[in-house]
Protein backbone atom coordinates (compact mmCIF):
# COMPACT_ATOMS: atom_id res chain seq x y z
CA UNK A 1 0.00 0.00 0.00
CA UNK A 2 2.80 2.37 0.90
CA UNK A 3 4.64 1.56 -2.35
CA UNK A 4 1.55 2.17 -4.47
CA UNK A 5 0.93 5.48 -2.74
CA UNK A 6 4.51 6.56 -3.46
CA UNK A 7 4.23 5.65 -7.14
CA UNK A 8 0.96 7.53 -7.42
CA UNK A 9 2.61 10.58 -5.86
CA UNK A 10 5.57 10.40 -8.27
CA UNK A 11 3.33 10.11 -11.33
CA UNK A 12 1.14 12.96 -10.15
CA UNK A 13 4.17 15.16 -9.47
CA UNK A 14 5.62 14.54 -12.94
CA UNK A 15 2.34 15.39 -14.62
CA UNK A 16 2.14 18.67 -12.72
CA UNK A 17 5.77 19.77 -12.98
CA UNK A 18 6.63 18.34 -16.39
CA UNK A 19 5.97 20.26 -19.57
CA UNK A 20 4.41 18.52 -22.54
CA UNK A 21 6.88 17.95 -25.35
CA UNK A 22 6.21 17.03 -28.99
CA UNK A 23 8.71 14.21 -29.55
CA UNK A 24 7.75 12.58 -32.86
CA UNK A 25 5.28 12.29 -35.68
CA UNK A 26 4.41 9.35 -37.93
CA UNK A 27 3.06 9.60 -41.45
CA UNK A 28 0.89 6.73 -42.69
CA UNK A 29 -1.23 5.91 -45.72
CA UNK A 30 -4.35 3.80 -46.05
CA UNK A 31 -4.04 0.83 -48.41
CA UNK A 32 -7.76 0.08 -48.40
CA UNK A 33 -7.56 -2.22 -45.39
CA UNK A 34 -4.93 -0.92 -42.96
CA UNK A 35 -3.08 2.25 -42.10
CA UNK A 36 0.48 1.64 -43.30
CA UNK A 37 3.58 3.21 -41.75
CA UNK A 38 5.48 5.44 -44.14
CA UNK A 39 7.76 8.11 -42.67
CA UNK A 40 8.64 9.24 -39.16
CA UNK A 41 10.36 12.25 -37.60
CA UNK A 42 11.73 12.51 -34.07
CA UNK A 43 12.66 15.68 -32.18
CA UNK A 44 15.30 16.46 -29.55
CA UNK A 45 15.49 19.73 -27.61
CA UNK A 46 18.06 21.52 -25.45
CA UNK A 47 17.62 22.91 -21.94
CA UNK A 48 16.17 26.12 -23.42
CA UNK A 49 13.55 24.09 -25.31
CA UNK A 50 15.18 24.81 -28.67
CA UNK A 51 14.96 22.07 -31.28
CA UNK A 52 18.49 20.66 -31.66
CA UNK A 53 17.88 17.58 -33.80
CA UNK A 54 15.25 16.28 -36.18
CA UNK A 55 15.80 12.74 -37.44
CA UNK A 56 14.02 11.36 -40.51
CA UNK A 57 13.08 7.68 -40.82
CA UNK A 58 11.35 5.45 -43.36
CA UNK A 59 9.54 2.23 -42.54
CA UNK A 60 11.41 -0.99 -43.34
CA UNK A 61 8.74 -3.60 -44.03
CA UNK A 62 11.27 -6.45 -44.19
CA UNK A 63 12.55 -5.84 -40.67
CA UNK A 64 9.39 -4.21 -39.30
CA UNK A 65 11.47 -1.29 -38.04
CA UNK A 66 12.35 2.31 -38.81
CA UNK A 67 15.45 3.05 -40.92
CA UNK A 68 17.25 6.32 -40.25
CA UNK A 69 17.66 8.18 -43.57
CA UNK A 70 18.72 11.71 -42.65
CA UNK A 71 19.38 14.01 -39.74
CA UNK A 72 19.03 17.77 -39.34
CA UNK A 73 20.78 19.49 -36.44
CA UNK A 74 20.56 23.05 -35.14
CA UNK A 75 22.69 25.28 -32.93
CA UNK A 76 21.70 28.56 -31.29
CA UNK A 77 23.25 31.69 -29.85
CA UNK A 78 22.77 32.94 -26.29
CA UNK A 79 19.53 34.66 -27.38
CA UNK A 80 18.12 31.35 -28.66
CA UNK A 81 18.43 32.41 -32.29
CA UNK A 82 19.46 29.72 -34.73
CA UNK A 83 23.04 30.05 -36.01
CA UNK A 84 23.49 26.77 -37.92
CA UNK A 85 21.10 24.39 -39.66
CA UNK A 86 22.88 21.26 -40.89
CA UNK A 87 21.19 18.58 -42.98
CA UNK A 88 22.93 15.28 -43.77
CA UNK A 89 21.54 12.27 -45.62
CA UNK A 90 22.76 8.96 -44.23
CA UNK A 91 23.65 5.61 -45.76
CA UNK A 92 22.42 2.26 -44.44
CA UNK A 93 25.18 2.27 -41.81
CA UNK A 94 24.25 5.72 -40.55
CA UNK A 95 27.22 7.48 -42.16
CA UNK A 96 26.71 10.86 -43.89
CA UNK A 97 26.50 10.66 -47.69
CA UNK A 98 26.21 14.38 -48.37
CA UNK A 99 25.49 17.50 -46.43
CA UNK A 100 23.93 20.94 -46.67
CA UNK A 101 24.39 23.68 -44.10
CA UNK A 102 23.07 27.19 -43.55
CA UNK A 103 24.86 29.63 -41.23
CA UNK A 104 22.97 32.63 -39.82
CA UNK A 105 24.32 35.97 -38.60
CA UNK A 106 22.44 38.60 -36.56
CA UNK A 107 22.89 42.28 -35.74
CA UNK A 108 23.00 43.85 -32.28
CA UNK A 109 19.19 43.81 -32.19
CA UNK A 110 19.26 40.04 -32.76
CA UNK A 111 17.79 40.49 -36.25
CA UNK A 112 18.97 38.21 -39.03
CA UNK A 113 21.27 40.02 -41.46
CA UNK A 114 22.90 37.16 -43.35
CA UNK A 115 22.49 33.50 -44.22
CA UNK A 116 25.13 31.47 -46.05
CA UNK A 117 24.36 28.14 -47.73
CA UNK A 118 27.16 25.60 -47.92
CA UNK A 119 27.66 22.16 -49.43
CA UNK A 120 29.85 19.46 -47.89
CA UNK A 121 32.44 18.38 -50.47
CA UNK A 122 35.18 15.89 -49.53
CA UNK A 123 34.32 16.51 -45.89
CA UNK A 124 34.85 20.27 -46.26
CA UNK A 125 32.06 22.86 -46.12
CA UNK A 126 32.16 24.97 -49.29
CA UNK A 127 30.29 28.26 -49.78
CA UNK A 128 27.50 28.23 -52.36
CA UNK A 129 25.03 31.08 -51.84
CA UNK A 130 24.56 34.06 -49.57
CA UNK A 131 21.43 35.99 -48.62
CA UNK A 132 21.79 39.41 -47.02
CA UNK A 133 18.88 41.22 -45.40
CA UNK A 134 18.16 44.93 -45.17
CA UNK A 135 15.89 46.69 -42.67
CA UNK A 136 13.76 49.81 -42.55
CA UNK A 137 12.35 50.81 -39.17
CA UNK A 138 13.33 47.39 -37.78
CA UNK A 139 11.44 45.52 -40.51
CA UNK A 140 13.03 43.29 -43.13
CA UNK A 141 12.46 45.12 -46.40
CA UNK A 142 14.94 43.44 -48.72
CA UNK A 143 16.82 40.23 -49.43
CA UNK A 144 19.79 39.97 -51.80
CA UNK A 145 21.07 36.61 -53.09
CA UNK A 146 24.67 36.28 -54.30
CA UNK A 147 26.90 33.44 -55.47
CA UNK A 148 30.38 32.38 -54.33
CA UNK A 149 33.00 32.48 -57.10
CA UNK A 150 35.74 30.83 -55.07
CA UNK A 151 37.08 33.97 -53.46
CA UNK A 152 34.21 36.44 -53.00
CA UNK A 153 30.45 36.93 -53.20
CA UNK A 154 29.30 38.25 -56.58
CA UNK A 155 26.18 39.05 -58.57
CA UNK A 156 25.82 36.79 -61.61
CA UNK A 157 23.70 36.86 -64.73
CA UNK A 158 21.85 33.90 -66.15
CA UNK A 159 24.04 31.36 -67.94
CA UNK A 160 23.83 27.85 -69.35
CA UNK A 161 24.67 26.29 -65.97
CA UNK A 162 23.45 28.97 -63.59
CA UNK A 163 20.62 31.35 -62.86
CA UNK A 164 20.81 35.06 -62.30
CA UNK A 165 21.29 36.47 -58.82
CA UNK A 166 18.03 37.53 -57.26
CA UNK A 167 16.62 40.25 -55.06
CA UNK A 168 13.42 40.36 -53.02
CA UNK A 169 11.66 43.59 -52.05
CA UNK A 170 9.28 43.22 -49.09
CA UNK A 171 6.29 45.50 -48.52
CA UNK A 172 3.99 45.59 -45.50
CA UNK A 173 0.34 46.38 -44.92
CA UNK A 174 -1.28 48.41 -42.16
CA UNK A 175 -1.32 45.28 -39.95
CA UNK A 176 2.52 45.23 -40.04
CA UNK A 177 2.48 41.90 -41.86
CA UNK A 178 3.85 41.30 -45.36
CA UNK A 179 1.50 42.39 -48.11
CA UNK A 180 3.83 41.65 -51.02
CA UNK A 181 7.12 40.02 -51.95
CA UNK A 182 8.49 41.33 -55.26
CA UNK A 183 11.14 39.17 -56.97
CA UNK A 184 13.81 40.55 -59.28
CA UNK A 185 16.74 39.12 -61.29
CA UNK A 186 20.12 40.67 -62.07
CA UNK A 187 20.76 41.34 -65.79
CA UNK A 188 24.36 42.52 -65.43
CA UNK A 189 23.66 46.19 -64.83
CA UNK A 190 20.21 46.46 -63.24
CA UNK A 191 17.34 44.48 -61.77
CA UNK A 192 14.52 43.03 -63.90
CA UNK A 193 11.11 42.12 -62.51
CA UNK A 194 10.57 38.36 -62.19
CA UNK A 195 7.39 37.89 -60.13
CA UNK A 196 5.55 38.62 -56.92
CA UNK A 197 3.60 37.07 -54.04
CA UNK A 198 0.69 38.98 -52.50
CA UNK A 199 -1.02 38.20 -49.18
CA UNK A 200 -4.44 39.00 -47.78
CA UNK A 201 -5.48 38.60 -44.14
CA UNK A 202 -8.66 38.28 -42.10
CA UNK A 203 -9.68 40.58 -39.25
CA UNK A 204 -7.56 38.51 -36.84
CA UNK A 205 -4.43 39.08 -38.95
CA UNK A 206 -4.38 35.50 -40.18
CA UNK A 207 -3.20 35.01 -43.76
CA UNK A 208 -6.13 33.68 -45.79
CA UNK A 209 -4.69 33.88 -49.29
CA UNK A 210 -1.34 34.01 -51.08
CA UNK A 211 -1.28 34.59 -54.84
CA UNK A 212 1.96 34.01 -56.75
CA UNK A 213 2.39 35.71 -60.11
CA UNK A 214 5.09 35.81 -62.79
CA UNK A 215 6.17 38.91 -64.71
CA UNK A 216 5.84 38.39 -68.49
CA UNK A 217 7.58 41.61 -69.49
CA UNK A 218 4.51 43.83 -69.46
CA UNK A 219 2.26 42.60 -66.65
CA UNK A 220 1.85 40.06 -63.86
CA UNK A 221 0.21 36.74 -64.75
CA UNK A 222 -1.17 34.20 -62.28
CA UNK A 223 0.91 31.14 -61.46
CA UNK A 224 -0.17 29.69 -58.12
CA UNK A 225 -2.51 30.35 -55.20
CA UNK A 226 -2.76 29.13 -51.60
CA UNK A 227 -5.80 29.58 -49.37
CA UNK A 228 -5.99 29.09 -45.59
CA UNK A 229 -8.97 28.32 -43.34
CA UNK A 230 -9.02 28.65 -39.53
CA UNK A 231 -11.23 27.51 -36.68
CA UNK A 232 -12.69 29.78 -34.01
CA UNK A 233 -9.50 29.56 -31.94
CA UNK A 234 -7.30 30.69 -34.81
CA UNK A 235 -5.87 27.25 -35.65
CA UNK A 236 -5.06 26.55 -39.28
CA UNK A 237 -7.42 23.69 -40.16
CA UNK A 238 -7.10 23.64 -43.95
CA UNK A 239 -4.49 24.71 -46.50
CA UNK A 240 -5.38 24.45 -50.19
CA UNK A 241 -2.97 24.97 -53.09
CA UNK A 242 -4.06 25.82 -56.62
CA UNK A 243 -2.16 25.93 -59.92
CA UNK A 244 -3.24 28.40 -62.58
CA UNK A 245 -4.03 26.41 -65.72
CA UNK A 246 -6.04 27.32 -68.81
CA UNK A 247 -7.20 30.58 -67.30
CA UNK A 248 -8.43 29.20 -63.97
CA UNK A 249 -7.10 28.08 -60.59
CA UNK A 250 -7.21 24.28 -60.19
CA UNK A 251 -6.82 22.58 -56.82
CA UNK A 252 -3.52 20.67 -56.71
CA UNK A 253 -2.95 19.94 -53.03
CA UNK A 254 -4.61 20.29 -49.66
CA UNK A 255 -3.72 19.52 -46.06
CA UNK A 256 -6.03 19.58 -43.06
CA UNK A 257 -5.12 19.70 -39.36
CA UNK A 258 -6.73 18.55 -36.10
CA UNK A 259 -6.16 19.89 -32.59
CA UNK A 260 -6.73 19.28 -28.91
CA UNK A 261 -8.35 22.60 -28.06
CA UNK A 262 -8.00 22.02 -24.31
CA UNK A 263 -4.26 22.80 -24.51
CA UNK A 264 -2.28 25.71 -25.92
CA UNK A 265 0.67 25.04 -28.19
CA UNK A 266 2.55 27.86 -26.46
CA UNK A 267 2.68 25.72 -23.29
CA UNK A 268 4.17 22.75 -25.18
CA UNK A 269 7.80 22.26 -26.21
CA UNK A 270 7.54 21.90 -29.98
CA UNK A 271 9.60 22.12 -33.20
CA UNK A 272 7.47 24.82 -34.85
CA UNK A 273 9.34 27.73 -33.29
CA UNK A 274 10.12 30.54 -35.74
CA UNK A 275 13.89 30.05 -35.81
CA UNK A 276 14.80 32.98 -38.08
CA UNK A 277 11.88 35.41 -37.99
CA UNK A 278 10.65 34.60 -41.51
CA UNK A 279 7.43 32.93 -40.40
CA UNK A 280 6.42 35.94 -38.33
CA UNK A 281 6.45 38.17 -41.42
CA UNK A 282 3.19 36.61 -42.64
CA UNK A 283 1.89 35.34 -39.30
CA UNK A 284 2.81 31.71 -40.00
CA UNK A 285 4.38 31.44 -36.55
CA UNK A 286 0.89 31.53 -35.01
CA UNK A 287 -0.94 29.01 -37.19
CA UNK A 288 -1.07 26.37 -34.45
CA UNK A 289 -2.72 27.95 -31.41
CA UNK A 290 -3.80 24.70 -29.76
CA UNK A 291 -2.04 21.35 -29.41
CA UNK A 292 -1.78 19.76 -32.85
CA UNK A 293 -2.81 16.10 -32.92
CA UNK A 294 -2.79 15.24 -36.60
CA UNK A 295 -2.82 16.28 -40.23
CA UNK A 296 -3.93 14.76 -43.50
CA UNK A 297 -3.42 15.39 -47.20
CA UNK A 298 -6.46 13.32 -48.14
CA UNK A 299 -8.54 10.35 -47.08
CA UNK A 300 -5.61 8.00 -47.72
CA UNK A 301 -2.89 9.91 -45.85
CA UNK A 302 -2.44 11.01 -42.25
CA UNK A 303 0.24 12.24 -39.86
CA UNK A 304 -0.10 11.63 -36.12
CA UNK A 305 1.81 13.71 -33.56
CA UNK A 306 3.17 12.07 -30.40
CA UNK A 307 4.07 13.75 -27.13
CA UNK A 308 6.29 12.96 -24.15
CA UNK A 309 8.05 10.01 -25.74
CA UNK A 310 4.92 8.13 -26.80
CA UNK A 311 5.40 6.05 -29.95
CA UNK A 312 3.22 4.64 -32.66
CA UNK A 313 2.25 1.01 -32.67
CA UNK A 314 3.67 -1.05 -35.50
CA UNK A 315 0.71 -1.16 -37.85
CA UNK A 316 2.47 -2.11 -41.10
CA UNK A 317 4.41 -2.31 -43.64
CA UNK A 318 5.60 -0.28 -46.66
CA UNK A 319 7.79 2.82 -46.80
CA UNK A 320 7.29 5.64 -49.27
CA UNK A 321 10.91 5.90 -50.40
CA UNK A 322 12.37 7.96 -53.20
CA UNK A 323 15.73 9.33 -54.24
CA UNK A 324 16.57 12.55 -56.05
CA UNK A 325 19.90 12.52 -57.87
CA UNK A 326 22.22 14.15 -58.46
CA UNK A 327 21.78 16.30 -55.36
CA UNK A 328 23.19 18.95 -55.48
CA UNK A 329 22.16 19.44 -59.11
CA UNK A 330 23.17 21.84 -61.86
CA UNK A 331 19.60 21.89 -63.10
CA UNK A 332 18.43 18.42 -64.15
CA UNK A 333 17.83 15.62 -61.66
CA UNK A 334 15.90 12.36 -61.56
CA UNK A 335 13.30 11.10 -59.11
CA UNK A 336 13.73 7.38 -58.46
CA UNK A 337 10.71 5.69 -56.88
CA UNK A 338 10.69 1.99 -56.17
CA UNK A 339 7.21 1.43 -54.78
CA UNK A 340 4.82 4.13 -55.96
CA UNK A 341 3.71 6.18 -58.96
CA UNK A 342 4.29 9.92 -58.99
CA UNK A 343 1.27 12.17 -59.39
CA UNK A 344 3.08 15.51 -59.08
CA UNK A 345 6.35 17.05 -57.97
CA UNK A 346 6.59 20.53 -56.40
CA UNK A 347 9.55 22.66 -55.35
CA UNK A 348 9.36 25.46 -52.78
CA UNK A 349 11.97 28.16 -52.11
CA UNK A 350 13.20 29.34 -48.70
CA UNK A 351 10.25 31.73 -48.41
CA UNK A 352 7.78 28.88 -48.90
CA UNK A 353 6.82 29.97 -52.41
CA UNK A 354 6.06 27.16 -54.84
CA UNK A 355 8.38 27.82 -57.76
CA UNK A 356 8.10 24.67 -59.87
CA UNK A 357 5.67 21.82 -60.58
CA UNK A 358 5.79 18.79 -62.84
CA UNK A 359 4.61 15.19 -63.10
CA UNK A 360 7.78 13.94 -64.78
CA UNK A 361 10.43 11.96 -62.91
CA UNK A 362 13.21 13.73 -64.79
CA UNK A 363 13.06 17.26 -63.44
CA UNK A 364 14.63 20.26 -65.15
CA UNK A 365 14.97 23.29 -62.86
CA UNK A 366 17.62 25.04 -64.95
CA UNK A 367 15.43 28.14 -64.94
CA UNK A 368 15.43 28.38 -61.13
CA UNK A 369 17.92 30.41 -59.12
CA UNK A 370 20.72 28.71 -57.24
CA UNK A 371 19.96 27.81 -53.64
CA UNK A 372 18.11 25.43 -51.34
CA UNK A 373 14.65 24.08 -52.16
CA UNK A 374 12.10 21.79 -50.53
CA UNK A 375 11.12 19.00 -52.92
CA UNK A 376 7.68 17.45 -52.36
CA UNK A 377 6.55 14.32 -54.19
CA UNK A 378 2.87 13.34 -54.18
CA UNK A 379 1.63 9.89 -55.20
CA UNK A 380 -1.54 9.00 -57.07
CA UNK A 381 -2.97 7.84 -53.73
CA UNK A 382 -2.42 11.27 -52.19
CA UNK A 383 0.63 10.38 -50.07
CA UNK A 384 3.38 13.00 -49.77
CA UNK A 385 7.10 12.72 -49.07
CA UNK A 386 9.74 15.43 -49.15
CA UNK A 387 13.48 16.06 -49.31
CA UNK A 388 15.76 19.07 -49.41
CA UNK A 389 17.61 19.69 -52.66
CA UNK A 390 20.26 22.21 -53.65
CA UNK A 391 20.52 23.88 -57.06
CA UNK A 392 24.06 24.90 -58.05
Amino acid sequence: MKKNTFLLFVCFTVSILGQDKLTSNVNQFYDGVNWVNNNRSTYIYDASNNLTEEAYFSWNSMNASWDLNARETYTYNSQNKIITDTYESLDSSGNPEDGLRTNYTYNSNNQIIESIDQEKINNVWVNEHRNTFTYTNNKITGLLSEEWNGSSWVLVTEGSQRDASSRVVINYGSNNLVSEYTYEEWNGSSWDLDGRDTYTYNSNNKAIQNISQDWNGTSYVNNYKAEYTYDGNGNLILEEDFDFENGTFTNSYEESYTFDTSKLMSTIINPFKDKTGFAALTGEDEQFVNKITGSSTGTNDRTIYYYNGATASVEDFTALNFKAYPNPTNGVFTINTANFEVERIDLFNILGKKVFSTNQKQVDITSLSQGFYLLKVQTKEGKVASKRIIKN
